[in-house]
């Protein structure tokens, strides 16, 4: 099965111009530059001499981008907002197939919610503010949307059925709460907010994406990044109107 740049030239002939020729394949692809990639879970069909689809490249590139991998992030989320610009479908089925050999290449996580939040928080991230304070001040109610879907009892361990039972639209809030937060606490608030809100907003949903969530989360992300690549409010003026919310450290 012929995957990456050269099927999306394919299917799509004023995408950039392929630079290599990546295949799912046992057999190196002969005279050719590219990465030729195999694993005994793969069904057999995939050894057909086919062109992944629209569909099936989508899939593919959701399923990596929860790794940062040669510097190739950007260029597959990229190609995620194409696609789904263009009317491509997530396959679950597939999905299922590959995230396992990605994760058994790639590695887990290390991201442990099952602690205090004191212990959570506890990490090599200089802070100016209470965590939970800078969540409040980008909150679009009352009160930030993640206290709804925290386990009982915890402080931090959220509950995915919770999440479930939310309508579209406020799951879509509540993870952007999330990215507005991280961009604030990572990159604006110690840039005593010079920059550029938008380019720190990608750097935070990368990171969230590539470290801060992982399994059914991390994947939620990614399958509506079309919804999620970029602000939907003036998130850091809402932040600064709201400063009466922060806690200093």
């Amino acid at each position: 099965m012929i995957i990456g740049s050269t099927a999306m030239r394919f299917w799509f002939p004023k995408v950039r111009e392929p630079q290599d020729f990546d295949q799912f394949s046992p057999e190196p692809s002969s005279g050719r530059e590219g990465d030729n990639f195999w694993h005994d879970s793969f069904p057999s069909t995939w050894l057909d001499d086919c062109m992944a689809t629209p569909d099936e490249l989508l899939t593919i590139k959701i399923s990596h981008s929860f790794w940062e991998i040669n510097g190739t992030w950007d260029k597959h989320a990229a190609d995620i907002l194409f696609l789904r610009r263009h009317n491509a479908v997530f396959l679950p089925d597939m999905y299922d197939i590959l995230y396992p050999v990605w994760l058994e290449r790639h590695g887990r996580k290390q991201t442990n919610l099952n602690q205090s939040k004191d212990n959570f928080f506890a990490d090599a991230v200089v802070r100016k503010y209470d965590h939970d304070s800078i969540h409040d001040s980008v909150a679009y109610g009352e009160r930030p949307l993640y206290e709804s879907i925290l386990k009982d009892g915890s402080e931090v361990l959220t509950d995915w059925n919770k999440f479930m039972a939310m309508d579209h639209d406020t799951q879509m809030r509540l993870m952007r709460e999330e990215i507005y937060a991280t961009a604030l606490e990572r990159i604006c608030i110690p840039r005593d907010y010079k920059g550029s809100p938008g380019a720190a907003y990608h750097w935070a949903l990368r990171r969230t994406a590539t470290s801060l969530f992982k399994g059914k989360w991390a994947k939620m992300l990614m399958e509506n990044y079309h919804h999620l690549y970029k602000p939907d409010m003036d998130y850091v003026g809402r932040h600064l109107s709201q400063s009466d919310r922060l806690i200093l450290l």
